[in-house]
């Protein structure tokens, strides 16, 4: 069955976040702990998602489940993920595609002048709402504003106030420096169409 994206204009836009995704959030099988959990924190030295983690937590005497919420999978999911989740590969990738294209609309919907956004600006925030929430990246309102009057130093510069930019490391850093270039590095570039 064909996917409904791969013949629509949103066709370059889900590869490009897909690929980027794939990177910043990596894929795994098994469910493991958020990292900035107490659980994550503790024992992230574990094979967290490549291992059930209902294994994993067999070996913990010290906590339990609930100090690793919120508990993920696949690439970065979290909705309704326990320590008994799992997800193949190709399921996680359908997944993730309708994800980024449901964010896509809800910013649409959310930001006015997101319509008119570039195809640069409009990678970045659909994965820092992947990363953060839709909450989290509306909380950058100076940051928004900033976006919306195009100037986007600006807006890379608020970018780096964040806790956000201090907790995420490489992805923030890529991210801030694409806002500030509206350019996507070569190595970076997902093809345009399959």
């Amino acid at each position: 069955m064909t996917e409904p994206y791969l013949h629509a204009g949103t066709t370059p836009l889900v590869l490009q976040v897909k690929k980027d995704l794939e990177r910043h959030e990596g894929f795994r099988v098994f469910a493991y702990p958020d990292p900035l959990s107490k659980l994550g924190k503790k024992y992230k030295h574990l094979p967290w998602g490549f291992q059930p983690a209902r294994e994993l937590l067999s070996l913990i005497t010290d906590m339990d489940e609930r100090d690793g919420l919120p508990w993920t999978v696949g690439f970065g999911f979290t909705d309704k993920v326990t320590p008994d989740s799992k997800i193949e590969r190709i399921p996680a990738e359908r997944k993730l595609e309708t994800k980024i294209l449901e964010m896509n609309t809800v910013l649409g919907a959310k930001l006015p002048w997101y319509k008119d956004a570039s195809f640069v600006t409009k990678t970045i925030l659909i994965n820092m709402a992947f990363n953060m929430g839709l909450f989290g990246l509306l909380k950058f309102r100076n940051t928004l504003r900033f976006i919306q009057a195009k100037d986007y130093a600006r807006a890379a510069s608020n970018m780096k106030l964040s806790l956000w930019y201090r907790q995420v490391g490489d992805r923030a850093k890529e991210l801030v420096a694409r806002m500030a270039t509206q350019t996507i590095p070569a190595e970076h570039k997902a093809p345009e169409r399959l």
